[in-house]
C-alpha cells in the first residue's frame, strides 16, 4: 500500500507529488492522460504575482450585459451551460460584495507573493529552470480611462506586499518598440515571470517525479472508498490503488469525486483558448497583458502565444475555434506587423469557482484526505506554493499561509 494516492497529472498535481516525495512519502499518481500534459500546458506562460482580483467585482453588474451580449467579449456563455450555471451564477453574484472581493484579494495576495520564488526553487530542483524567465510583465492600456484603472491598482498592490509601478506612454515604447504608438501607457509588474514552454515545462517535473519513485497509474479516478481503519480505496477506469491518504488534484473533474462524499464543490469548467504564432514577425520582449481586451501575449520558444477570455460551456463539448481566432485581430490592434502564418490553437477546461479561490485543504469529515484543485488560470503560477501546503498538511504540519479561506466550507 502506497502513503498516497494523488489524483490528478496536471501541474498543481505533479507539483504536489513532488512536494510529497521530498517529505518521503510513497506517491502514485492517478491520472489518465501525460503528466504534466494537463491545462497548464497550454496556458498563456505567465506567471504573474500581480492576478490577486477576483473576477467577481462590484462592477459586474454594471458589466455583465454589455460583456454577454459582444460578441468579441473576454466572457461568452454556452446556452447549453445554463442549467448547470445557474447556481454558481447566484454564489458568484454573492462574491462580488465589497467585503467578500477584499478578502478574495488578500487571499490570492497570501498565495501569490510567495509563488514564483516557490515555482522557481522547485523548477531548479528539478532541473526545468531553463523554461522561467524573470523579466517582469506590462499591463499595457490604449484608452485613458483604461489605464487610469490599472494604475489605480498600484497603491492596492503595495498594501499586499506586491511590487508595480506605472509606466508612461513614452518608457513604454521604449520598453517595448513593437507596440503601437497609439498605446496610452502601462502597469508594470518588475517581480513577474514567463515560462517559455509549459508543456515541456509540465514533462520535465513528471519526468523527476518518476525519477524520484514516483508511480503512475494511466487510469481515470472514478469513486473514493474509505475503510473504516481510515485508509482509502481509489476505483479507476482500470481497477483500484490503495493508499493510506488522498489528495484530489483533478483540477474540474475533483467535483465528481467529492459530491458523493457530501462535499460541496461550486466547481465549473471555464473554458481558456490560446492562438500560437510560430512566425508572429514581432517579438514582444516580455509578457504583455492587454488590459482593454483582456488578454496577453506571451514570448516564447516556439512562437508567440496569445491567450485569454472565458467560456462556459458543458465540459466535453467541441471548443468554439472561433474564440482563440479572435485573439489575433486584438493583438495585431496593439502590434502592427503580426503574422498568423502557421498558427495553431487551442482550448483547455480551467477550473473555476466563483470567488477564484483554489481549493486547499484538509477533509472536514474525513480522516487522510485532502484536496488541492480550482486554481482557475493560477494554475502554473500556484503550483508549487499550494503544493508545499499540501505537503505540510499531510504530513500534519502548519502550511506555509493560513488555507482557512481556501477551506471548501466556505460554501457551506
Amino acid at each position: 500500500m502506497r502513503d498516497v494516492a494523488l489524483i490528478g497529472g496536471g501541474i498543481v498535481g505533479i507539483a504536489c507529488a513532488l512536494e510529497l516525495l521530498a517529505a518521503g512519502r510513497s506517491v502514485t499518481i492517478v491520472e489518465p492522460g501525460e503528466p504534466g500534459a494537463g491545462t497548464a500546458a497550454g496556458s498563456a506562460g505567465y506567471l504573474s504575482d500581480g492576478e490577486i482580483f477576483p473576477l467577481a467585482q462590484p462592477t459586474v453588474w454594471r458589466d455583465l450585459p454589455r460583456l454577454l451580449l459582444d460578441p468579441r467579449s473576454p466572457l461568452t456563455i454556452e446556452p447549453a451551460a445554463l442549467p448547470a450555471l445557474l447556481g454558481w451564477g447566484v454564489r458568484f453574484l454573492c462574491a462580488t460584495r465589497g467585503s467578500r472581493v477584499r478578502a478574495a484579494t488578500a487571499a490570492l495576495a497570501s498565495l501569490n507573493r510567495h509563488a514564483n520564488d516557490a515555482l522557481a526553487g522547485l523548477a531548479v530542483r528539478a532541473g526545468a529552470a531553463a523554461y522561467l524567465r524573470r523579466e517582469g510583465s506590462l499591463h499595457v492600456a490604449r484608452a485613458a480611462r483604461v489605464f487610469e484603472r490599472a494604475a489605480s491598482l498600484v497603491p492596492l498592490l503595495a498594501t499586499h506586499g506586491l511590487r508595480a509601478r506605472v509606466v508612461g506612454r513614452d518608457e513604454l515604447l521604449r520598453l517595448e518598440p513593437a507596440l503601437d504608438p497609439s498605446v496610452c501607457g502601462a502597469v508594470e509588474y518588475p517581480d513577474a515571470m514567463r515560462c517559455t514552454d509549459p508543456a515541456a515545462f509540465g514533462a520535465t517535473l513528471a519526468t523527476f517525479a518518476r525519477a524520484r519513485g514516483a508511480t503512475l497509474v494511466p487510469a481515470a479516478a472514478r469513486a473514493l472508498r474509505e475503510r473504516t481503519d481510515g485508509t482509502w480505496r481509489v476505483e479507476t477506469t482500470h481497477g483500484g490503488v490503495d493508499a493510506r491518504e488522498v489528495v484530489v488534484a483533478a483540477g474540474v473533474w475533483s467535483r465528481a469525486l467529492l459530491r458523493p462524499l457530501g462535499y460541496v464543490v461550486p466547481l465549473q469548467a471555464a473554458r481558456g483558448y490560446h492562438l500560437m504564432l510560430p512566425a508572429a514577425g514581432v517579438a514582444p520582449r516580455r509578457t504583455l497583458l492587454f488590459e482593454d481586451a483582456h488578454f496577453c501575449a506571451t514570448p516564447m520558444d516556439a512562437g508567440v502565444r496569445l491567450a485569454g477570455t472565458v467560456e462556459f460551456a458543458p465540459l466535453g463539448s467541441p471548443p468554439n475555434y472561433a474564440r482563440a481566432g479572435m485573439l489575433f485581430p486584438a493583438a495585431a490592434d496593439y502590434l502592427p506587423g503580426l503574422r498568423a502564418d502557421g498558427a495553431t490553437r487551442w482550448m483547455g477546461n480551467r477550473p473555476s469557482f466563483p470567488d477564484s479561490l483554489p481549493a486547499i485543504g484538509k477533509a472536514a469529515r474525513h480522516r487522510n484526505l485532502f484536496y488541492c484543485f480550482g486554481h482557475e488560470k493560477l494554475g502554473l503560477t500556484q503550483a508549487a506554493i499550494s503544493a508545499q501546503a499540501m505537503a505540510t498538511l499531510v504530513a500534519g504540519g502548519t502550511a506555509p499561509v493560513d488555507l482557512s479561506p481556501f477551506a471548501l466550507e466556505r460554501f457551506l
